[in-house]
């Protein structure tokens, strides 16, 4: 009973933190009800630190930037013709869900034709798979994307194929693709990357590489044959479906040195420079994003040479051990990495994807610190990314299937109106309470908070294009960010604690809040009350020292605040 309070009272708040949220917020944005604000004293001879993202006049951003994206499963979303699998049409059928979702774009998993039901073993990568429906369902699902306004891209496996594609059948006989994958008389030993040993031996006794498993071998991009033939086919993609870009699937793995440098070689990093080059030559608006699962060094290096943006794993990661395990420094490590290693929001930020246990399972079905998570990922820098099915708390944990299960849309049995057969994969546990017409009857639930922060991120600038920095809290539980722009300058604060903390103050070392001397509250997730706030005085760097925004920051709570000049 008492967490069900909590969990109420922390969606109430969410609800009055996005009240009057404008289009287009002014210099100074307006607070929301109940919203007060007090003043401090300005201290002289200060002189700002420039936050690297928020140059006046800021640059025009990328189309595909200050947008909240999902990654789509088209197996697991919707079907429409009763065959228990999901499809492009039922997936076309439900884009009014996610346009008011306030999702701006689509990463849509692998939909070409594939050997396994996951998609990333392709067996013809120009031809739609067969399970989803054919090209024209492909290009009628992009044309209602964008006649929302919704952006699409595509997963690009460019890095292996399935055993069975026709070109490796081609080379297993010697015929002229033999060079299109990558071979060795004996077995070179090299140590396992990214499954098991990489090497694997044929009937005829010589061996092939294949990085993540036997039933996927690697193409031999340092070919120039294949380098063609997989830039004719991204243009059929960017051409003939008109899709806005590819997700570079297993980015870091494409060209192997040795057995000691198989990842993140620099062929590696200038194959896909060209790649990109050639794209934007003729889509300059197209979104290359990389997975690169790496540490964020290695990973922000792509970026932005070789790749539009690559996924930031180490602060994923760092959010869900925070709000799991109660403690920020593992945000204050990595997000001083994501600072660091990559370009102002040019890190594509998520919580969880198809290959990781849920957010929901994470942290032991608790909704406060699911929402606190969310709240974190559509306040922090990056452009955002949620795994379908996150919004509602599906829960999941590996195998992988079961962290790719349908999506429940109703409480009505036996398959949650996701089909109306038998669904491919079972359904996860819970699924009568947690689906999306039971959540979306409810102004307090889990896809409230979703819906409302996607909309206060894309109301506020500074979440969506501004420049970040890092301020240090003095307890464990406790820590914030500043998000700025030229006009817009939002403290965000969170307590990631069990308990309400009275005793923290927050540092910054150096920023641009000379002559800041209003503090506005805007609103917050975990805390029902509307709390007065404090402005910041000002140090000689633009900063603050030992400063309170808020006397009680509840549990599990995130708030933001509005600073400005008076």
């Amino acid at each position: 009973m008492v967490a069900r309070m909590r969990e109420r009272l922390g969606a109430t708040l969410l609800v009055a933190l996005l009240v009057g949220c404008s289009p287009a917020p002014s210099a100074t944005p307006p607070a929301s009800a109940g919203a007060m604000a007090s003043a401090a004293p300005t201290v002289a001879a200060c002189v700002p630190v420039a936050v690297p993202g928020a140059e006046a006049p800021a640059p025009t951003p990328p189309v595909w930037a200050g947008r909240t994206w999902y990654e789509l499963f088209v197996r697991s979303f919707s079907d429409s013709n009763g065959d228990g699998i999901g499809d492009l049409a039922g997936a076309t059928s439900r884009l009014d869900y996610l346009k008011d979702l306030g999702i701006g774009g689509i990463w849509l998993m692998p939909v070409a034709e594939a050997a396994s039901y996951h998609g990333y073993d392709v067996t013809d990568y120009t031809k739609v798979e067969h399970d989803y429906g054919d090209e024209a369902a492909l290009k009628a699902f992009v044309a209602a994307a964008h006649g929302r306004g919704i952006r699409v891209i595509v997963d690009f496996v460019i890095n292996h194929t399935s055993i069975d594609h026709p070109w490796f059948q081609d080379a297993l006989k010697g015929g002229p693709h033999r060079d299109w994958y990558i071979w060795s008389d004996t077995n070179p030993g090299w140590p396992p990357v990214a499954g098991p040993s990489p090497w694997h031996q044929t009937k005829a006794g010589d061996y092939y590489y294949g990085a993540f498993s036997e039933a996927m071998p690697d193409l031999n991009l340092r070919n120039p044959a294949v380098t063609a033939e997989i830039d004719r086919i991204a243009s059929v993609w960017l051409d003939d479906f008109e899709v806005d870009g590819f997700r570079i699937d297993a980015a870091r793995h494409l060209i192997e040195d040795d057995g000691a440098h198989q990842v993140n070689t620099p062929e590696t990093y200038a194959w896909l420079a060209d790649f990109s080059s050639k794209v934007h030559a003729s889509h300059p608006d197209a979104l290359l994003l990389g997975e690169a699962y790496d540490v964020s060094r290695a990973a922000g290096a792509y970026v932005p040479k070789s790749l539009d943006m690559t996924f930031d794993f180490g602060l994923a990661s760092a959010m869900i051990s925070a709000v799991a395990g109660r403690r920020t420094a593992p945000i204050t490590t990595a997000l001083a990495e994501t600072i660091k290693y990559w370009p102002a929001n040019r890190e594509a930020s998520f919580l969880t994807n198809h290959d990781q246990n849920r957010v929901m399972s994470q942290v032991f079905g608790d909704v406060p610190s699911a929402r606190l998570a969310a709240f974190m990922l559509l306040t922090a820098p990056g452009v955002p990314f949620i795994y379908y099915g996150e919004e509602i708390g599906l829960e999941g944990r590996k195998p992988d299937e079961q962290i790719r299960t349908p999506m429940p849309w109703t409480a009505d049995g036996p398959a949650a109106g996701f089909t109306t057969g038998t669904p491919w994969e079972p359904l996860a546990d819970g699924w009568e309470r947690t689906n999306v017409a039971t959540e979306a009857a409810d102004p307090l639930s889990l896809l409230a908070t979703y819906r409302l922060s996607i909309a206060f991120r894309a109301a506020h600038p500074a979440l969506s294009q501004g420049g970040t920095l890092l301020v240090a809290g003095d307890g464990a539980s406790v820590i914030g960010w500043l998000r700025v722009t030229a006009g817009e300058t939002l403290l965000v604060v969170m307590n990631v604690g069990a308990k309400a903390v009275t005793d923290y103050d927050l540092s910054l070392k150096g920023g641009p809040l000379c002559g800041v001397t209003t503090a506005k509250y805007l609103g917050a997730v975990g805390d029902a009350s509307t709390p007065a706030v404090t402005a910041p005085t000002a140090n000689a760097t633009g900063g603050f020292d030992k400063y309170k925004p808020i006397g009680t920051l509840q549990p599990d709570s995130g708030y933001v605040i509005s600073l400005s000049a008076s």
